[in-house]
């Protein structure tokens, strides 16, 4: 060893948060005082600093318990050991936090800024010169995934959907060569480069700058539009929030906008049997996951259980469709939908979103976006108000009472060359050209599903002649389906006027308790992808929010509804307006029970 400082290949970086100190940036055993302290030593190079290193575990490895009952005389001293240094170097106010081997595992959770190290990947490196990108997707199920190029490339090639996805980690190659050679990041740093000790401190004053940095806006506008919360002390004010809405409900508020339904994409429709459980309610039974049940059960049971006690252990059980047994089972708290502001230090309002179990933050010029799109939809009123309690008995009764519209829920198509895509057309066809699709909102799987089923099949209608001629064939073999046929192209009809088919969703939801009807928002964040995909194929795109009404608030007398369809002109200002129009009345059946 000729004592030379030697240099460092790669750092990793961590930033602590505003006003959090070396000393307590640790977990409680590994703290000063504590039962494993690291060691503090003096830091000699440039810069305020100080290194805390030590043994962070030291255990026989995993894999000689399994070898050793095979083999004689293994060493006794063998050990999987966890060495590690954290050099802690302050920079304009704020520390940085340098990690060498193990010592990750001795710093606290909460002490860090969150996604510090994913800022300053988008603020280097520019769209072109991505290696790496991790994402996540906010739905009724949440999907991850990582996708990872063989060269540095556009952001373009990688797949995002910058309206719906969020980036998770990002690396690639800084656009100034002086910066690194690849940076990577999500809350820590990973930076690439050939450094010496010495010079530590004047690169995390550039990292400094590179963080504050806006630059990330050119080429990642979309990264400030929506960020998971990860901050355990914000997500111990949002949790405290709902805890207080439920406690709002208990007490007979009317007024929330806090509803249930299933996280994740499960055998279950609404009319199967639910137990809640954790709190003392296994023996009662309910047909209708609703907050109102929720919170009622919770006040009859007295239950005064804390929100953590409540994420923990209350949990939500139900049948499924082809057995009575209660198999299916979901963490209440992954069931609530939610939408809440918080105002810290008395500023602007701070968005969130709680959506199967996660927690987000929405920017207001994002949510304001989202909203504005889903209010200038342009809505119908086709179906009305049901008593049907899931999607099954909706098309059900439909079919049966409906003459004007005609079913194709369950019809599977092929697309030319394709033997097993399956294609559903639509639920209901009608004579003025509507694909209606329709979809319980409140049952299982996330109502994205139901834009892409809008999607693939209008996509299918408008491009393939094959799928068309299968569509009138279909038809044909349908109790009236030859009433319908003359709305759809002749088969010799090659381009077909797009703009005179409507595809609309019928998205069947329980009224909120401030007597509104809507979708959680990145229902309607999916949906603004799925609306610019329809609007490219050149056909119009409609809504109808359908009122599913209790059968507790059915009347013994129940007028026939007026059934509404718009008949404005896809390019009339009614039609971009979001408005309802009416059926002329001779094509409404006084007789017509409701759904």
């Amino acid at each position: 060893m000729d004592g030379m400082p030697r240099n460092v290949g790669s750092l990793s970086v961590r930033l602590l948060k505003k006003g959090r100190y070396p000393e307590d940036s640790f977990r409680d055993q590994y703290a000063p005082g504590g039962e494993k302290q690291l060691s503090a030593s003096e830091w000699l190079g440039n810069g305020e600093g100080v290194l805390y290193s030590g043994q962070l575990y030291n255990k026989s490895p995993e894999w000689l318990a399994i070898l050793a009952a095979y083999a004689n005389d293994l060493p006794e001293n063998l050990s999987a050991s966890g060495a590690g240094a954290v050099l802690f170097l302050k920079v304009r106010s704020r520390w940085f936090a340098l990690t060498f081997g193990y010592a990750h595992i001795a710093l606290g959770d909460d002490v860090f800024v969150h996604q510090f190290g994913l800022k300053v990947a988008l603020n280097a490196v520019p769209r072109g010169s991505l290696l790496t990108l991790d994402t996540a997707t906010p739905d009724a199920v949440t999907f991850q995934k990582r996708v990872q190029a063989s060269d540095f490339s556009d952001i373009s090639e990688f797949g995002i959907n910058t309206v719906r996805d969020l980036a998770r980690v990002a690396g690639g190659k800084p656009s100034d060569r002086e910066f690194g050679k690849f940076v990577a990041g999500k809350d820590m740093l990973h930076l690439v480069d050939s450094l010496q000790p010495n010079e530590f401190h004047d690169k995390c004053e550039v990292i400094l700058s590179m963080y504050e940095s806006k630059a990330y806006r050119k080429d990642y506008e979309w990264f400030d539009n929506v960020r998971i919360v990860d901050s355990p002390s914000t997500l111990v004010k949002l949790d405290d929030a709902l805890f207080e809405e439920i406690q709002r409900i208990r007490r007979g508020a009317t007024d929330s906008t806090l509803h249930m339904s299933p996280p994740e994409i499960l055998d279950y429709v609404e009319g199967n049997a639910l137990h809640f459980n954790g709190f003392g309610s296994r023996k009662r039974e309910f047909n209708k996951l609703s907050i109102t049940e929720y919170t009622q059960e919770l006040e009859r049971l007295n239950c005064n259980h804390s929100i953590e006690e409540i994420k923990q252990q209350h949990r939500i059980k139900s049948t499924s469709q082809k057995t009575s047994a209660f198999d299916t089972s979901w963490k209440t708290y992954d069931c609530f939908n939610w939408e809440a502001s918080l105002n810290p230090d008395g500023g602007k309002p701070i968005h969130y979103v709680l959506f199967a179990g996660t927690w987000y933050r929405i920017s207001k010029l994002f949510k304001d976006k989202v909203d504005d799109h889903f209010a200038a939809i342009k809505r119908y009123s086709i179906i009305g108000s049901t008593h049907c309690s899931n999607e099954e008995q909706l098309i059900a009764h439909i079919e049966s009472n409906r003459h004007d519209l005609i079913k194709l829920d369950r019809s599977k198509l092929n697309p030319k060359n394709v033997t097993h895509a399956n294609l559903e057309p639509c639920d209901f066809y009608s004579n003025e050209k509507y694909f209606i699709h329709l979809k319980d909102g409140g049952s299982s799987g996330p109502i994205s599903h139901l834009w892409s089923q809008g999607v693939v099949s209008s996509e299918a209608f408008v491009s393939d002649a094959e799928f068309r001629k299968k569509l009138r064939s279909e038809l044909r073999k349908k109790p009236r389906g030859v009433n319908f046929i003359s709305t759809l192209p002749d088969n010799r009809v090659k381009n077909i006027v797009r703009s005179e088919y409507t595809v609309i969703y019928g998205i069947m939801r329980s009224k909120y308790a401030d007597g509104t009807i809507g979708i959680p928002f990145f229902s309607k964040v999916s949906l603004i992808a799925a609306c610019d995909r329809l609007r490219a194929l050149g056909v119009n795109i409609g809504l109808e929010l359908i009122e599913k009404i209790s059968p507790a608030m059915a009347s013994t007398t129940i007028p026939a509804p007026v059934i509404n369809i718009a008949t404005a002109p896809p390019s009339s200002p009614l039609a971009a307006s979001g408005s309802t129009t009416s059926l002329p009345s001779s094509v409404v059946s006084p007789q017509q029970p409701p759904p």
